[in-house]
């Protein structure tokens, strides 16, 4: 599946003057298939009858797993049935996202997605669904920030450290994330862009390969949701440079926004 560019998608959206602001913040929504018909909606008596299976087009461990798992939870005993997660990543949750488009529309199969499924529908010239209208949507389920972090081996101790070496080598830093267009990429695209500056990116199959790599400083920075990141952060193995959203947030009060650690105004 060819990619299109999304740096220049960015580019030319912020070029335009038009804001992407909260859609980049990590919001995790149940979806169920369109049914052929507006008759299909409606379940018949005794539903559910078996296992309900939510599709989550990333790895486990991050955050869109940790609230199907969350929701699957309590789904189950709401429903006495079995609720199970069912992993598919890849593609930046293309491959998951097929799956489910595929399943049959009997309420049996749903899906988690993030707000970058709606936004694949502009950043790839071909998918095998329409990310809008192949899919109905249940209900928002979550909204977190994202967090930036460095490697411990990233000499830049601070943001304003980080925006000043990545000034004086352009291209030297490089930033993971979970896959293009994902929520973390864009945010990092929009960072840069703001900043003037040039970084790296290299795409993974998810947060938990990307955290592995930054760990072990193979990359140097990426954003990605505060469940995954902070557990390591707090472990020490890597390094919180500031929060995407325009507060602090209660979890992590000694984290400051980006805004306050160096770059006024940025809000993602």
């Amino acid at each position: 599946m060819q990619a299109s560019t999304a740096c220049d998608r960015t580019t030319l959206c912020h070029a335009a003057g038009r804001r992407v602001g909260r859609p980049l913040i990590t919001i995790a929504l149940l979806l169920a298939l369109v049914p052929p018909t507006p008759s299909a909606f409606g379940q018949p008596a005794g539903y559910p009858a078996k296992a309900i299976r939510i599709i989550v087009p990333f790895t486990p461990g991050g955050f869109t797993d940790l609230m199907a798992r969350t929701v699957g939870e309590q789904l189950s005993k709401n429903v006495g049935q079995p609720v199970l997660v069912d992993n598919r990543p890849g593609a930046n949750g293309i491959i998951g996202a097929d799956l489910l488009s595929k399943a049959s529309p009997d309420g049996y199969t749903i899906g988690m997605v993030i707000a970058g499924h709606s936004a694949s529908q502009t950043l790839y010239d071909k998918l095998p669904y329409h990310a809008v209208k192949s899919f109905q949507p249940i209900s928002l389920v979550g909204v977190a920030p994202l967090i930036l972090v460095a490697a411990n081996t990233l000499p830049a101790k601070d943001l304003k450290e980080l925006l000043a070496l990545a000034r004086a080598k352009p291209g030297s830093i490089s930033f993971g994330s979970s896959g293009v267009g994902a929520a973390a990429h864009l945010t990092m695209e929009l960072l840069a862009q703001q900043q003037g500056l040039t970084l790296t990116h290299v795409p993974y199959k998810g947060t938990t390969p990307a955290l592995a790599d930054l760990m072990g400083g193979h990359i140097q920075i990426m954003f990605d949701t505060m469940s995954a990141m902070l557990p390591q952060v707090r472990a020490g193995k890597i390094r919180a440079l500031g929060l995407s959203s325009a507060v602090r947030w209660p979890s992590a009060q000694d984290v400051p926004t980006i805004a306050e650690a160096g770059v006024p105004g940025f809000v993602s």
